[in-house]
């Protein structure tokens, strides 16, 4: 069963548009959301984020569950 805390950080990432950003509006720390959305992706054995130093990007992967966890 996924974990729904890592699932609204994961979306948060992506509405934010950083993890920075994500973990403000959360009131949790980057490498807490960064974790958790790393946990995630273990879980799910799929990337969902093409991380880079300055660019964050979704992968098919990552646009298919985004829309869906809109959804749950």
């Amino acid at each position: 069963m996924l974990n729904l805390q890592r699932v609204t950080m994961f979306i948060a990432v992506v509405d934010a548009g950083s993890f920075t950003l994500a973990a403000a509006a959360l009131g949790q720390t980057k490498a807490v959301v960064s974790f958790n959305v790393r946990q995630l992706e273990n879980e799910l054995g799929v990337t969902l984020l093409l991380r880079s130093t300055r660019r964050l990007r979704l992968t098919d992967a990552g646009v298919l569950f985004y829309q869906r966890g809109w959804r749950s």
